[in-house]
């Protein structure tokens, strides 16, 4: 059976352009593998593009007129549609790497690129495995299952995080609502908008009233500030009591399993009320 994928091309350079699709055409379209390209010459035509028919991959220029990649990438990341869409930003400047990544994006390449290396990515990015095809990637109101977060997200970003020394956090936040919430049709939604500060946080459902939070680019120091501010936007909102956070660093601690750090520090912090960093209290 062939598999058939959509690819989005987004640079203000026609060879840069023509090079991709040259490329992804002489590596996909056989085998079983079939991929439609699209061309877009800057980011408001990607975006136009893309609301259009929702590309399963979009390759993008960072520095481009009219509209700039950071900022299509932010507008796509805050539409929901797009949560299954894998962006790769092309950028000339290793520097601008941070700003693809907060933006949204999930791989960055460095110009000019080796385009079998590209290949790859494209492949890897588009083809996953049946299991994680089958698994529902968000619910209803755009936040990502835990199911499809553990098969397609965690391992890839922690193994990112070592690669390229980056840091990594991850918050479980358990809320508390009050009587009325609890009837309220997409209060979940509500809280989503409160825990993702940024576009590039990954917000999970992970239990009833606990969500995750992946923060990539995210040192200990800043997950703490981010964990005070979740903690009182909560207290600060009529339909909810308070919450409880515990926070795993992958810096901080001797095991790779951010998972468990992150549940016992919550455990932790439902017991003592405070918030809680890798098993440990963190001082006000």
């Amino acid at each position: 059976m062939i598999e058939e994928k959509s690819v989005l091309i987004v640079d203000d350079e026609v060879g840069v352009r023509q090079a991709l699709i040259r490329g992804i055409k002489r590596k996909f379209n056989k085998e079983g593998k079939c991929i439609s390209i699209s061309e877009a010459g800057n980011g408001k035509e990607a975006i136009d593009l893309a609301r259009k028919f929702t590309p399963d991959l979009i390759l993008m220029d960072i520095r481009m007129p009219i509209m700039d990649g950071l900022k299509a990438c932010r507008i796509l990341r805050s539409d929901s549609k797009f949560a299954g869409t894998m962006i790769i930003m092309l950028t000339c400047e290793i520097t601008e790497e941070s700003a693809g990544l907060l933006s949204g994006a999930d791989d960055y390449v460095i110009k000019p690129f080796d385009i079998k290396t590209l290949l790859i990515r494209i492949e890897r990015g588009l083809f996953r495995e049946k299991v994680v095809n089958n698994l529902a990637y968000t619910d209803g109101n755009g936040i990502l299952s835990k199911a499809c977060f553990l098969a397609t997200c965690l391992d890839f970003e922690i193994a990112r995080a070592k690669r390229y020394q980056h840091s990594l956090s991850f918050l479980l936040v358990n809320i508390e609502l009050t009587k009325q919430a609890e009837q309220i049709d997409g209060i979940d939604l509500e809280i989503a908008k409160l825990l993702q500060g940024r576009a590039s946080d990954k917000v999970v459902r992970w239990s009833t009233n606990t969500f995750a939070v992946l923060l990539t680019e995210t040192q200990a120091d800043d997950a703490i500030l981010l964990a005070k501010r979740i903690s009182w936007l909560i207290k600060s909102n009529p339909n909810l009591l308070r919450a409880f956070v515990g926070i795993a660093n992958l810096e901080d601690t001797v095991t790779d399993n951010l998972i468990a750090n992150a549940e016992s520090s919550l455990s932790e912090s439902i017991r003592t009320g405070n918030i809680i960093l890798n098993r440990l209290a963190v001082h006000h």
